[in-house]
Protein backbone atom coordinates (compact mmCIF):
# COMPACT_ATOMS: atom_id res chain seq x y z
CA UNK A 1 0.00 0.00 0.00
CA UNK A 2 1.56 3.22 -1.08
CA UNK A 3 -0.21 5.80 1.01
CA UNK A 4 0.92 9.39 0.75
CA UNK A 5 3.38 10.58 3.32
CA UNK A 6 4.55 14.07 2.72
CA UNK A 7 3.47 15.17 6.17
CA UNK A 8 5.57 12.35 7.59
CA UNK A 9 8.01 12.31 10.46
CA UNK A 10 11.37 10.61 10.14
CA UNK A 11 11.20 9.87 13.88
CA UNK A 12 7.59 8.73 14.34
CA UNK A 13 7.19 7.07 17.74
CA UNK A 14 5.28 4.07 16.38
CA UNK A 15 5.43 2.43 12.91
CA UNK A 16 2.75 3.60 10.49
CA UNK A 17 0.44 1.24 8.62
CA UNK A 18 2.62 1.82 5.57
CA UNK A 19 5.74 0.67 7.42
CA UNK A 20 3.93 -2.33 8.88
CA UNK A 21 2.74 -3.49 5.44
CA UNK A 22 6.27 -3.03 4.10
CA UNK A 23 7.68 -5.16 6.92
CA UNK A 24 5.15 -7.94 6.30
CA UNK A 25 5.82 -7.85 2.56
CA UNK A 26 9.60 -8.08 2.82
CA UNK A 27 9.40 -10.74 5.51
CA UNK A 28 7.21 -12.86 3.24
CA UNK A 29 9.62 -12.42 0.34
CA UNK A 30 12.58 -13.41 2.48
CA UNK A 31 10.78 -16.50 3.77
CA UNK A 32 9.79 -17.70 0.30
CA UNK A 33 13.11 -16.98 -1.39
CA UNK A 34 15.67 -19.77 -1.90
CA UNK A 35 18.24 -17.36 -0.52
CA UNK A 36 16.44 -17.46 2.80
CA UNK A 37 17.63 -21.04 3.30
CA UNK A 38 21.30 -20.26 2.69
CA UNK A 39 23.79 -20.06 5.53
CA UNK A 40 25.13 -16.58 6.23
CA UNK A 41 28.54 -15.70 4.84
CA UNK A 42 31.02 -16.24 7.70
CA UNK A 43 33.21 -13.33 6.53
CA UNK A 44 32.20 -10.13 8.34
CA UNK A 45 30.79 -7.32 6.24
CA UNK A 46 32.71 -4.04 6.28
CA UNK A 47 31.24 -1.55 8.74
CA UNK A 48 28.84 0.97 7.27
CA UNK A 49 29.79 4.63 7.60
CA UNK A 50 27.79 6.63 10.12
CA UNK A 51 24.76 8.44 8.75
CA UNK A 52 25.58 12.04 7.96
CA UNK A 53 22.37 14.15 7.81
CA UNK A 54 24.24 16.96 6.08
CA UNK A 55 24.77 14.73 3.05
CA UNK A 56 21.18 13.53 2.86
CA UNK A 57 18.92 15.12 0.29
CA UNK A 58 15.17 14.88 0.04
CA UNK A 59 13.99 14.80 -3.55
CA UNK A 60 10.71 16.68 -3.42
CA UNK A 61 10.01 15.94 -7.09
CA UNK A 62 9.63 12.26 -6.13
CA UNK A 63 7.64 12.75 -2.95
CA UNK A 64 4.05 11.49 -2.90
CA UNK A 65 1.07 13.58 -1.95
CA UNK A 66 0.60 14.87 1.59
CA UNK A 67 -0.71 12.81 4.48
CA UNK A 68 -0.97 13.57 8.20
CA UNK A 69 -2.14 9.97 8.73
CA UNK A 70 1.00 8.64 10.44
CA UNK A 71 0.91 11.61 12.81
CA UNK A 72 -2.66 10.79 13.78
CA UNK A 73 -1.71 7.14 14.39
CA UNK A 74 1.22 8.20 16.58
CA UNK A 75 -1.04 10.48 18.60
CA UNK A 76 -3.58 7.66 19.05
CA UNK A 77 -0.86 5.30 20.21
CA UNK A 78 0.39 7.82 22.76
CA UNK A 79 -3.18 8.30 23.99
CA UNK A 80 -3.14 4.65 25.18
CA UNK A 81 -6.70 3.83 24.26
CA UNK A 82 -8.22 7.16 25.16
CA UNK A 83 -10.63 8.04 22.32
CA UNK A 84 -9.66 11.06 20.26
CA UNK A 85 -12.40 13.09 18.63
CA UNK A 86 -10.94 13.51 15.16
CA UNK A 87 -14.34 14.67 13.97
CA UNK A 88 -14.05 17.69 16.25
CA UNK A 89 -10.55 18.42 14.91
CA UNK A 90 -11.93 18.18 11.38
CA UNK A 91 -14.83 20.49 12.17
CA UNK A 92 -12.48 23.18 13.47
CA UNK A 93 -9.67 22.84 10.91
CA UNK A 94 -11.07 21.57 7.60
CA UNK A 95 -12.03 24.13 4.97
CA UNK A 96 -14.58 23.55 2.22
CA UNK A 97 -13.43 24.66 -1.22
CA UNK A 98 -15.53 25.39 -4.28
CA UNK A 99 -13.50 24.51 -7.37
CA UNK A 100 -15.34 27.25 -9.25
CA UNK A 101 -13.76 29.78 -6.89
CA UNK A 102 -10.29 28.84 -8.14
CA UNK A 103 -9.46 31.21 -11.00
CA UNK A 104 -6.41 29.33 -12.27
CA UNK A 105 -4.35 26.15 -11.97
CA UNK A 106 -2.15 27.40 -9.08
CA UNK A 107 -5.27 28.19 -7.05
CA UNK A 108 -6.72 24.74 -7.78
CA UNK A 109 -3.42 23.05 -6.86
CA UNK A 110 -3.19 24.90 -3.55
CA UNK A 111 -6.77 23.98 -2.69
CA UNK A 112 -6.26 20.35 -3.69
CA UNK A 113 -3.39 19.95 -1.23
CA UNK A 114 -5.62 21.26 1.53
CA UNK A 115 -8.50 18.90 0.71
CA UNK A 116 -6.27 15.83 0.42
CA UNK A 117 -5.07 16.43 3.98
CA UNK A 118 -8.65 17.03 5.13
CA UNK A 119 -9.75 13.79 3.47
CA UNK A 120 -7.41 11.67 5.55
CA UNK A 121 -8.61 13.27 8.77
CA UNK A 122 -12.17 12.59 7.60
CA UNK A 123 -11.22 8.92 7.27
CA UNK A 124 -9.95 8.91 10.86
CA UNK A 125 -13.17 10.53 12.04
CA UNK A 126 -15.16 7.82 10.20
CA UNK A 127 -17.77 10.38 9.27
CA UNK A 128 -19.56 9.54 6.02
CA UNK A 129 -20.73 13.07 5.33
CA UNK A 130 -17.27 14.56 5.85
CA UNK A 131 -15.59 11.95 3.66
CA UNK A 132 -18.14 12.25 0.85
CA UNK A 133 -17.71 16.01 0.86
CA UNK A 134 -13.90 15.73 0.69
CA UNK A 135 -13.99 13.16 -2.11
CA UNK A 136 -16.28 15.36 -4.19
CA UNK A 137 -14.12 18.44 -3.64
CA UNK A 138 -10.92 16.52 -4.46
CA UNK A 139 -12.57 15.25 -7.67
CA UNK A 140 -13.69 18.72 -8.76
CA UNK A 141 -10.30 20.31 -8.02
CA UNK A 142 -8.44 17.54 -9.85
CA UNK A 143 -10.61 18.19 -12.91
CA UNK A 144 -9.35 21.79 -12.87
CA UNK A 145 -5.84 20.34 -13.24
CA UNK A 146 -6.82 18.22 -16.22
CA UNK A 147 -7.93 14.95 -14.64
CA UNK A 148 -10.45 12.95 -16.65
CA UNK A 149 -13.05 10.36 -15.71
CA UNK A 150 -10.54 7.50 -15.87
CA UNK A 151 -8.22 9.09 -13.31
CA UNK A 152 -11.11 9.99 -11.04
CA UNK A 153 -13.09 6.75 -11.04
CA UNK A 154 -11.72 5.97 -7.58
CA UNK A 155 -13.55 8.97 -6.13
CA UNK A 156 -16.83 7.12 -6.67
CA UNK A 157 -15.42 4.04 -4.90
CA UNK A 158 -14.29 6.18 -1.98
CA UNK A 159 -17.84 7.45 -1.53
CA UNK A 160 -19.42 4.02 -2.04
CA UNK A 161 -17.21 2.39 0.60
CA UNK A 162 -17.78 5.24 3.04
CA UNK A 163 -21.54 4.83 2.66
CA UNK A 164 -21.12 1.11 3.45
CA UNK A 165 -18.92 1.83 6.47
CA UNK A 166 -15.96 -0.02 4.93
CA UNK A 167 -13.32 2.35 6.30
CA UNK A 168 -10.27 0.24 5.47
CA UNK A 169 -11.44 0.12 1.86
CA UNK A 170 -12.04 3.88 2.00
CA UNK A 171 -8.44 4.36 3.14
CA UNK A 172 -7.13 2.13 0.35
CA UNK A 173 -9.26 3.69 -2.38
CA UNK A 174 -8.33 7.20 -1.27
CA UNK A 175 -4.69 6.22 -1.63
CA UNK A 176 -5.34 4.82 -5.11
CA UNK A 177 -7.24 7.98 -6.04
CA UNK A 178 -4.28 10.08 -5.02
CA UNK A 179 -1.95 7.83 -7.05
CA UNK A 180 -4.17 8.36 -10.08
CA UNK A 181 -4.10 12.11 -9.52
CA UNK A 182 -0.31 11.84 -9.29
CA UNK A 183 -0.27 10.67 -12.90
CA UNK A 184 -1.74 14.02 -13.86
CA UNK A 185 0.76 15.87 -11.70
CA UNK A 186 3.71 14.02 -13.22
CA UNK A 187 3.04 15.63 -16.58
CA UNK A 188 5.76 18.20 -17.34
CA UNK A 189 3.27 21.05 -17.49
CA UNK A 190 2.03 20.21 -13.97
CA UNK A 191 5.31 19.79 -12.06
CA UNK A 192 5.07 23.24 -10.49
CA UNK A 193 1.46 22.55 -9.50
CA UNK A 194 2.63 19.34 -7.82
CA UNK A 195 4.97 21.34 -5.58
CA UNK A 196 2.14 23.66 -4.58
CA UNK A 197 -0.08 20.69 -3.66
CA UNK A 198 2.66 19.18 -1.51
CA UNK A 199 3.33 22.47 0.28
CA UNK A 200 -0.29 23.28 1.14
CA UNK A 201 -0.98 19.64 1.96
CA UNK A 202 1.81 19.77 4.52
CA UNK A 203 0.53 23.08 5.89
CA UNK A 204 -3.03 21.77 6.26
CA UNK A 205 -1.75 18.60 7.92
CA UNK A 206 0.19 20.83 10.30
CA UNK A 207 -2.99 22.76 11.06
CA UNK A 208 -4.80 19.55 12.07
CA UNK A 209 -1.96 18.29 14.26
CA UNK A 210 -1.11 21.61 15.89
CA UNK A 211 -4.76 22.24 16.70
CA UNK A 212 -4.88 18.91 18.54
CA UNK A 213 -1.57 19.57 20.32
CA UNK A 214 -2.55 23.08 21.30
CA UNK A 215 -5.66 21.69 22.98
CA UNK A 216 -3.92 18.58 24.40
CA UNK A 217 -0.25 19.50 24.69
CA UNK A 218 2.17 16.65 25.37
CA UNK A 219 5.94 17.23 24.97
CA UNK A 220 6.57 13.67 23.79
CA UNK A 221 3.83 13.72 21.17
CA UNK A 222 5.00 17.12 19.90
CA UNK A 223 8.02 15.37 18.36
CA UNK A 224 5.76 14.25 15.49
CA UNK A 225 6.19 17.80 14.14
CA UNK A 226 9.92 17.25 13.59
CA UNK A 227 10.48 17.83 9.84
CA UNK A 228 13.76 19.74 9.24
CA UNK A 229 14.83 18.09 5.99
CA UNK A 230 11.40 17.98 4.39
CA UNK A 231 10.40 21.53 5.26
CA UNK A 232 13.84 22.78 4.25
CA UNK A 233 13.52 21.14 0.85
CA UNK A 234 9.95 22.36 0.40
CA UNK A 235 11.14 25.87 1.19
CA UNK A 236 13.77 25.64 -1.55
CA UNK A 237 11.31 24.22 -4.06
CA UNK A 238 8.63 26.84 -3.48
CA UNK A 239 11.17 29.68 -3.49
CA UNK A 240 12.52 28.31 -6.78
CA UNK A 241 9.20 28.30 -8.61
CA UNK A 242 9.00 30.43 -11.77
CA UNK A 243 8.45 34.10 -11.05
CA UNK A 244 4.99 34.12 -12.59
CA UNK A 245 3.90 31.37 -10.21
CA UNK A 246 5.43 33.05 -7.14
CA UNK A 247 3.70 36.29 -8.13
CA UNK A 248 0.29 34.61 -8.00
CA UNK A 249 -1.62 36.29 -5.14
CA UNK A 250 -2.47 32.93 -3.55
CA UNK A 251 1.13 31.67 -3.73
CA UNK A 252 2.88 34.77 -2.42
CA UNK A 253 2.66 33.88 1.29
CA UNK A 254 4.06 30.34 0.96
CA UNK A 255 7.81 31.01 0.62
CA UNK A 256 7.96 33.19 3.73
CA UNK A 257 5.69 30.82 5.67
CA UNK A 258 7.94 27.83 4.99
CA UNK A 259 11.02 29.86 5.87
CA UNK A 260 9.49 30.77 9.23
CA UNK A 261 8.22 27.24 9.92
CA UNK A 262 11.63 25.62 9.38
CA UNK A 263 13.28 26.62 12.70
CA UNK A 264 10.19 25.50 14.62
CA UNK A 265 10.37 21.93 13.28
CA UNK A 266 14.17 21.71 13.31
CA UNK A 267 14.52 19.94 16.63
CA UNK A 268 16.66 17.04 17.80
CA UNK A 269 15.71 13.43 17.30
CA UNK A 270 14.31 13.06 20.82
CA UNK A 271 13.43 16.66 21.55
CA UNK A 272 10.02 18.25 21.82
CA UNK A 273 8.40 21.27 20.24
CA UNK A 274 7.50 23.68 23.02
CA UNK A 275 3.87 24.59 23.61
CA UNK A 276 4.74 28.14 22.56
CA UNK A 277 6.25 26.94 19.28
CA UNK A 278 3.27 24.65 18.61
CA UNK A 279 1.09 27.76 18.80
CA UNK A 280 3.49 29.68 16.53
CA UNK A 281 3.50 26.86 13.99
CA UNK A 282 -0.28 26.72 14.03
CA UNK A 283 -0.50 30.47 13.47
CA UNK A 284 1.92 30.32 10.52
CA UNK A 285 0.08 27.36 8.96
CA UNK A 286 -3.30 29.04 9.47
CA UNK A 287 -2.11 32.19 7.72
CA UNK A 288 -0.48 30.28 4.84
CA UNK A 289 -3.55 28.14 4.13
CA UNK A 290 -5.97 31.05 4.42
CA UNK A 291 -3.85 33.02 1.98
CA UNK A 292 -3.64 30.06 -0.40
CA UNK A 293 -7.45 29.82 -0.41
CA UNK A 294 -7.90 33.59 -0.57
CA UNK A 295 -9.80 33.59 2.74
Amino acid sequence: MNMPAVFSNHNVMQPSIRHLFSLVFFSAVAASSPLGAQQPDPSPAPPKPAFDPSKAKAEVARLPLPSPYDKLLAIETAARGRPIKWGKVYDVVAIDVDANSCPDKPAAALALGVKIADGLVAVKSQDIEKLNSCATQIENLAKKLGAGQEELKRARLVRENANKGKWLDVFLELGFLQADIMKILNRPENLDMRKLIIATGWMQGARHVTYYLKENYNPEISNVLREPMLVGELSKEISGLPQEVRDNPRVKALPEALKNVLPLVSIGKDESVSKENVAKLKSLADAAVNSALDH
